[in-house]
């Protein structure tokens, strides 16, 4: 039995550190953190720093995402009950599960190219009993033509340029979130507009593993 005690006064402390450093000002996405437990998504090996303000590895050289830029990500995509949203990049599950309860009576999608990654996530939101997750096994860089259109769409991964297909995906006044550059990324969001694609934020100073396939980074 994990010590449920323990990993409570964890997470009030993470809360605590990502609301200090400014990552966390809406209540909503704390009561997706309050209601998602992390240390159900990260291997058995690093259970105890499943609360650490930090990236955690898993497999394939892939990482969770840092607790408060997985924040700051949702606060910017500003989901919405009822609303149908694209993941690119499952990892080990957290952000979709994160995703799944905001997103109430809708649906997330979230595509991974890794096998292993795939069955990690299904298993883990089996675990919790999430059923408005599909976990798809594609490659993530030419987006998911089969339920598009997307209200929003949020990319896991540091991509040169948002690849065309998944922007081709987003639905009108939809959001994007991703992390766009090199070795350094900017955390940008863009918005579908009359007027075409929108950047409405941009955050530099970002560090994520590469978008790969068809449209990721060769």
């Amino acid at each position: 039995m994990k010590n449920i005690k323990k990993f409570q006064i964890k997470l009030d402390e993470l809360i605590s550190v990502i609301k200090l450093s400014g990552f966390l000002t809406d209540n909503k996405v704390e009561s997706a953190l309050r209601h998602i437990p992390r240390h159900e998504f990260v291997p058995e090996s690093e259970i105890d720093r499943a609360y650490n303000n930090e990236p955690v590895f898993i497999m394939n050289g892939q990482t969770i995402s840092q607790p408060g830029v997985v924040t700051r990500m949702t606060e910017w995509l500003d989901v919405k009950e009822g609303q149908k949203i694209l993941e690119i990049g499952s990892g080990s599950g957290w952000q979709t599960a994160i995703l799944s309860y905001l997103v109430g009576s809708g649906t997330v999608y979230s595509v991974e190219r890794h096998p292993e990654l795939v069955e990690f996530t299904k298993d883990n939101l089996e675990k919790l009993g999430i059923k408005n997750v599909q976990v798809i096994l594609d490659d993530g860089s030419q987006g998911y033509a089969q339920k598009s259109p997307y209200d929003r769409i949020i990319i896991t991964a540091a991509c040169s340029e948002i690849p065309k297909p998944i922007l081709d995906h987003l639905a009108d006044d939809g959001l994007v979130v991703a992390p766009v550059g090199d070795s350094i990324q900017s955390l940008v969001l863009l918005q579908k507009t009359p007027n075409g694609i929108v950047e409405i934020k941009n955050q530099p100073n970002y560090v994520f593993v590469p978008l790969r396939g068809k449209f990721g980074k060769k």
